[in-house]
């Protein structure tokens, strides 16, 4: 299983992260433990007491039955769990997403709850997000089983398996729903939830929130403008895109850099946050992703007389429907396609 334990949770320590790269990756211990255990709390408040609940706060879940796709209930969260505390996480994900994936687009996330007979059949979320994430509040000794987010395995199935038998974990990874353990995978990944067996007390089930995370605002910190980093970036990441013009069209996805431009204009340092750049043809997207970073590396800024950090998405393939429906409303430039500031 992926992990990027050494990540910065929202309140943590400041840490060196590794990249994203991979179809899925999880962070165990996200939120600090009294936010998480506070939440679960409210969640079991919630059911305590059947016979005394009321209308106006206990009429609250949607059963969500799609024939052969989706069976659970779903809820707006604050509505179990409390404002407060549903705020804070949002917020707390929103800053890491920005800061550590250089996404700044979170949105807000759904309740679900899944018992018995509960699951998600595969499917794929590519025009919703580029990540979707699953936040879990389920018990670690519950008494049931399944709810683990399937995630496929990269490739070609059929052709990855011409010679060999192939079954269940050979084809897709089980995430189980460990409490304050934040799942993310790369929504145009086949994914889905493995069905609930066992009890159908919601105390035993699978309760967990959920959204998705997209390209958002740049993040530019320092004495440089936004517009000054801008002119600059987005004339090299044109030249990058030229050198490949017969494969350009088949590459799709987000590549986020962080970079470090010291207080006489040179850059001091370029970090990729995440590379999740696919071509449809299954090739190779590392001599785009290296021309990408070498052409970055090779820009001169002025000089700001501090140093300035500058955390951007770089999205081949073109930004998402939505958040292009977004710019389009916000009567925002749209030049590249492959920065936003």
């Amino acid at each position: 299983m992926a992990s990027q334990a050494d990540i910065q949770t929202p309140l943590g320590a400041t840490v060196v992260a590794a990249p994203v790269t991979t179809p899925f990756v999880t962070f165990d211990n996200f939120l600090p433990l009294d936010l998480a255990q506070a939440m679960r709390a409210a969640a079991e408040a919630h059911f305590q007491q059947p016979h005394a609940h009321k209308p106006d706060t206990h009429n609250v879940w949607n059963y969500w039955y799609v024939p052969g796709l989706y069976t659970y209930l779903r809820a707006v969260p604050e509505r179990v769990l409390g404002r407060e505390p549903v705020t804070a996480f949002y917020e707390g994900l929103r800053r890491w997403a920005t800061q550590y994936l250089g996404l700044a687009n979170v949105t807000w996330p759904m309740l679900s709850l899944y018992v018995d007979g509960c699951g998600q059949g595969i499917h794929n979320d590519s025009t919703n997000g580029r990540f979707g994430y699953v936040f879990s509040l389920t018990r670690n000794d519950r008494g049931s089983r399944g709810g683990e987010t399937i995630v496929w395995k990269e490739g070609d199935p059929f052709r990855n398996s011409l010679d060999r038998a192939n079954a269940g974990s050979g084809l897709y990874d089980l995430v189980p729903p460990v409490f304050n353990r934040l799942v993310l995978f790369d929504d145009r990944m086949p994914h889905g939830v493995q069905r609930i067996e066992g009890s159908m007390d919601p105390l035993d089930g699978r309760l967990v929130l959920h959204g998705h995370i997209s390209e958002g605002d740049a993040v530019v910190n320092g004495p440089l403008t936004p517009q000054t980093v801008q002119s600059i970036l987005a004339p090299a990441l044109d030249r990058a895109l030229d050198a490949f013009p017969d494969t350009e069209g088949l590459h799709h996805g987000p590549l986020t850099l962080r970079l470090e431009i010291g207080p006489d204009g040179r850059l001091a340092g370029c970090r990729i946050l995440v590379n999740r750049v696919a071509r449809s043809d299954g090739g190779s997207t590392a001599p785009l992703v290296e021309k990408i970073v070498d052409t970055i590396k090779a820009v001169r800024f002025p000089p700001g007389g501090q140093p300035t950090l500058v955390i951007f998405p770089i999205l081949t393939g073109g930004v998402l429907p939505m958040i292009r429906q977004q710019m389009a409303q916000q009567a925002q430039p749209q030049d590249s396609g492959h920065l936003r500031f």
